[in-house]
């Protein structure tokens, strides 16, 4: 298998110990493409309460749940399984305004 650069804003298929399950990766492209690691937030379809830490994903991305942001954590190249494609600019804006939330920035 072709080793995977991950991509701001894309959606994989990796098992980071939960088994297999889709992450987003949020860490900027430039540091993706130097390190065998990315920074990713944990995607669940189960009903999570209404916190600026939560995105809940809309009809033009690529699966359907919420994304936890509050859930940040490490993703290595050799985790991924598959790649599921990007999510929209107006989720991902969402996302960028959950992680300044999370991180007080």
């Amino acid at each position: 298998m072709t080793e995977i650069i991950p991509v701001r804003g894309r959606l994989y298929r990796a098992d980071l110990g939960f088994g297999l399950k889709p992450w987003l990766v949020v860490s900027n492209n430039a540091r993706n493409q130097k390190l065998d690691e990315c920074l990713v937030v944990r995607i669940t379809t189960s009903d999570k309460p209404d916190i600026a830490s939560i995105v809940k994903l809309g009809p033009n991305d690529p699966v359907v749940g919420r994304i936890l942001c509050d859930d940040l954590g490490p993703m290595y190249r050799d985790d991924i399984k598959a790649d599921l494609g990007a999510l929209s600019a107006q989720t991902m804006m969402q996302v960028a305004t959950a992680l300044r939330h999370v991180l007080a920035i």
